[in-house]
């Protein structure tokens, strides 16, 4: 049996958006856009995944972002 080239370890977290953008309006933003969700996003992946390096941001459809 040969060795495979790499091995992949997935932890998938799943973000609400819609949820995501009641919280922001919420908290007084306007103007809420993709990249504005992506921003707090990225904040807890940060905390969830331990830092952000290899990260793959997916869709519903797991078309890549």
């Amino acid at each position: 049996m040969s060795l495979p080239e790499r091995i992949n370890a997935i932890k998938t977290i799943t973000y609400d958006v819609p949820a995501i953008v009641e919280s922001l309006e919420g908290m007084g933003m306007e103007d809420i856009d993709f990249d504005v969700v992506m921003e707090y996003i990225q904040e807890w992946v940060f905390e969830d995944f331990g830092g952000d390096s290899g990260i793959v941001y997916q869709d519903e459809n797991g078309e890549e972002l």
